[in-house]
């Protein structure tokens, strides 16, 4: 079996010289297999899958992608013709949190959508209600679409730009329940002193909790999260989990996120989809959270006997020291005062060949260190006011990302000059002919990454790298930027909030505490196993390594482990 796909965005016949159609041997036999309107169209049937018309189209608009292991009838939406397919759907389970777990682009959104009734299944085709009903018929998928119409469904979608409105939160939450559940749920996530805010102007991780406080505050027959945990710091994302895990009771919930070591613990089970990105999404049978995530990562989903990714994903590998490395700087202890907030940094050393975790919750100054560290901002120094100059070459890339560039992605590329291998290792390559101004989050993610990892530098500082990535970029950004700094014998430092993440790439771990927004305090630089312990201290969790892939898991709140670990003062097992 196979698909044609038309990017219908990158497909341009007004600017090309319509090679697709004319180098189609199948049109060179006077059938019409290939044909252009406003845009391409390709004939699935008449297609021989030679690809031709993939390889000389000037725009990449094209993709013919053959799919063994995928069967035609398994179809369950398809957004045109030569547009994305899904095949495939979860089966939602009560009592329990089922996860969705995979790249972006592959049919998560799609699927919660169409769980939740806001897409019509549509078969590939016009298919009425009647063909949807005989498709399914026999299958419990029929009896929970069924049981829909007499169910009330909370939805907390992707994107929070639609609830980001100048109207305050209480207006937003009135709507939707009463004032005393309101203060009720506020109090749970931490957002008490926000309720007269206006929305627009929260963060994205305020944003996030008031839109899971508002997608929960009546009483749902099934819940849907669409990345409920995005731009949360790491006590918040425990927080959050723990209340969808005590709203799932007796309820069906679904959760899409790529925080793997959150969604293990979160999860009872999950589902992986695969697929290629933009083209097609496919869905395996339903799995335990542990074997599911293992089986992402191995690459291979035994069940279904398909190989989703060439190599593994393992996380046994070793870690250097603090004390291992040329000392190539040190910065002194200082202090850092804003209008409503203040900082103190502990001293330290910059070793050469190591990488930095910098872990900690929101607002404590883990941003505003490795600015301090950048000569961005004056610190306070022995009290005086200086700028930090470490006498080193500093590349620099930032939490937030914002551009209008009208420059495409090669221009720059050949401006700075980033290495195909670079370009290779972030796939900057399918994003050539875009402007900057219209990347996606995840698109600029990666350019800026590698942007900053093309300087000549001796630290290179990188703030909140898992923004906008899905799984397999993140432990690929993660990968990245070790193998760089082992390579070129050079030292970084990473914030971020997927403990995943930093326990993939980090040598040694830096802990950031106090109150959020109102003052910070870093620790001394801890050897990995040893900041990590700082923290889940702090966290009030226990990690223990799991024997087959070598990844942290977090231990269930209260089981033996978790128990035996607390008593042994043994925070982490790895």
């Amino acid at each position: 079996m196979r698909i044609a796909i038309v990017h219908k965005e990158k497909c341009k016949p007004l600017s090309c010289g319509r090679e697709c159609m004319k180098v189609c041997p199948v049109n060179k036999k006077d059938i019409e297999c290939v044909k252009i309107g406003v845009k391409s169209e390709i004939d699935e049937k008449l297609c021989v899958g030679c690809a031709i018309c993939q390889k000389r189209c000037p725009f990449e608009a094209i993709e013919i992608i053959n799919l063994p292991g995928v069967k035609e009838e398994n179809l369950i939406y398809r957004y045109g013709k030569n547009g994305f397919a899904l095949y495939g759907l979860p089966i939602p389970r009560q009592n329990a949190i089922l996860g969705l777990l995979g790249r972006n682009g592959i049919g998560k959104s799609t699927a919660i959508e169409i769980l939740a009734g806001k897409k019509q299944i549509n078969l590939g085709k016009d298919a009425t209600e009647e063909e949807v009903r005989k498709y399914f018929a026999g299958n419990e998928l029929l009896r929970y679409f069924d049981s829909l119409k007499g169910k009330k469904i909370a939805y907390k979608p992707q994107n929070l730009a639609s609830i980001a409105a100048d109207i305050s939160v209480n207006e937003l939450l009135e709507k939707r329940g009463s004032k005393k559940r309101i203060e009720e749920l506020a109090k749970k996530l931490n957002v008490e002193h926000l309720l007269e805010n206006k929305l627009n102007k929260l963060s994205g991780g305020e944003l996030q909790k008031i839109a899971i406080i508002a997608a929960t505050l009546g009483e749902a027959d099934v819940y849907f999260f669409d990345e409920p945990l995005a731009y949360l710091d790491i006590q918040e994302r425990l927080n959050v989990s723990d209340y969808i895990r005590e709203i799932s009771k007796d309820k069906i919930v679904l959760v899409v996120e790529h925080d793997l070591l959150i969604l293990d613990y979160l999860t009872d089970y999950i589902n992986v989809f695969y697929g290629q990105r933009g083209c097609f999404g496919a869905v395996s049978d339903i799995k335990s959270s542990k074997y599911g995530v293992n089986s992402y990562l191995a690459g291979f989903l035994k069940e279904e006997n398909m190989k989703i990714r060439d190599k593994e994903l393992n996380f046994n590998f070793t870690k250097n020291k603090t004390i291992a490395g040329a000392l190539i700087a040190e910065w002194p202890a200082f202090k850092k005062k804003f209008e409503k907030f203040s900082l103190e940094v502990k001293s330290g050393e910059i070793k050469e060949n190591h990488v930095v975790g910098i872990l900690g919750r929101n607002g404590t100054g883990k941003t505003s260190f490795v600015k301090c560290l950048a000569g961005l901002e004056e610190v306070e120094v022995d009290g005086k006011k200086q700028r930090l100059n470490l006498n080193l070459k500093v590349a620099y890339k930032p939490q937030y990302l914002f551009t209008d560039s009208e420059e495409t992605v090669m221009e720059i590329m050949r401006k700075e000059k980033i290495s195909k291998k670079m370009a290779s290792m972030f796939n900057l390559e399918i994003l050539h002919a875009k402007k900057v101004k219209e990347l996606s989050g995840g698109e600029l993610q990666r350019f800026s990454i590698a942007r900053c990892l093309s300087q000549e530098a001796d630290v290179y500082l990188i703030d909140e790298p898992s923004a906008y990535l899905d799984v397999e970029e993140r432990i690929n950004c993660a990968k990245s930027i070790k193998e760089i700094m082992t390579e070129r014998q050079k030292t970084s430092f990473v914030v971020d909030h997927d403990l995943l993440l930093i326990s993939y790439l980090a040598d040694s771990i830096i802990v950031f505490s106090g109150e959020s927004g109102k003052f910070g305090k870093s620790s001394e630089l801890y050897d990995f196993e040893d900041g990590i312990s700082v923290l889940l201290k702090e966290l009030d969790i226990t990690l223990r390594k799991d024997k087959d892939s070598g990844r942290p898991r977090i231990n269930s709140r209260g089981s033996v482990l978790d128990r035996e670990q607390k008593e042994e003062d043994v925070w982490a097992k790895f």
